[in-house]
């Protein structure tokens, strides 16, 4: 029975069958979606997930920092990117909805002279991926920023976890088992917009290969090193597995060659990691994300 029929009452919601993800992949690999979805409003997220019933249910937001797996993915796939409002509720704090672009946030700030995200430049994705990875650079990251979080949980219900109620760490959120709707941000006690701070992060995206397709750093840097110092020193640079190859620019970067599938990209990431493990006992853990299901419902 298609998943159209299970909301009659809900003729905005445009379901897709079988729907490739690759494009909705910044690595561009990926298998079809049995069913996909892009919700234009948080209710229209919420009947969704009630609609879903004993469906697993996957979210992507921009697409990077995860790898969609290969072939048929059964279950109902949702793309938050249409869920992009901003709605501020005073000079320095906004509500923003999960689908947001990161990279258009950091613009926003910057044109109102506040600080505190300097260091988020040219990281893509969007929050709602950001805020579930605590994506940053340079020791910080953006759950510092975070008062409150409002996500639709497996029965379709809003819910609001507060700062307190949620850990996060490097690259991680303990957030789960619920699809992020949208975030309250705070920016009150930070200073005006740093320039020269902004200009230095960006300039370090300037040694990633940019041009080409990737999912982001493959690897979280273990405590005290860089990945992608220990991947370039056991020689990693260059290596290939299948349509994947490890960038001549950033051994840290795994790059879509053009015809690469997602068991290529995480073949190739095992191979390397065993021979960063060869050469020095350092086990690497994996930064991209395999997508998963939120949660059956």
């Amino acid at each position: 029975m298609p998943l159209k029929s299970f909301y009659p009452n809900s003729p905005d919601i445009i379901i897709t069958e079988n729907q490739p993800l690759k494009q909705f992949s910044t690595l561009g690999t990926g298998g079809t979606a049995e069913y996909f979805a892009q919700p234009e409003t948080i209710s229209q997220l919420q009947e969704l997930i009630i609609s879903a019933r004993n469906m697993p249910v996957y979210v992507i937001g921009g697409g990077s920092n995860i790898i969609i797996p290969d072939g048929l993915i059964h279950g109902l796939a949702i793309s938050t990117r249409r869920l992009d409002a901003v709605s501020w509720q005073n000079e320095s704090s906004a509500e923003i909805e999960s689908g947001h672009n990161l990279s258009h946030l950091v613009k926003i700030l910057r044109e109102k002279n506040i600080g505190g995200l300097e260091f988020s430049a040219g990281i893509p994705g969007t929050i709602g991926g950001a805020v579930s990875g605590n994506a940053g650079a340079g020791g910080r990251g953006i759950c510092e920023f975070i008062e409150c979080v409002k996500a639709v949980d497996i029965s379709g219900r809003l819910v609001t976890l507060r700062r307190g109620e949620f850990d996060y760490g490097y690259r991680m959120c303990s957030i789960s088992g619920v699809i992020i709707a949208s975030v309250i941000m705070s920016f009150t006690d930070c200073p005006a917009w740093n320039e020269s701070l902004y200009s230095d992060f960006m300039s370090r995206r300037k040694s990633q290969p940019l041009r080409f397709r990737s999912a982001g750093c493959t690897f979280k840097n273990p405590p005290g090193n860089s990945a992608g110092k220990l991947l370039d020193e056991c020689g990693c640079k260059g290596l290939t597995f299948g349509g994947a190859s490890v960038s001549d620019m950033h051994a840290n970067f795994i790059i879509n060659s053009g015809h690469a599938t997602s068991s290529d990209v995480l073949g190739l990431a095992e191979k390397c990691a065993h021979r960063v493990y060869e050469c020095t006992g350092i086990k690497l853990e994996l930064e991209i994300k395999t997508l998963s299901p939120c949660f059956s419902v």
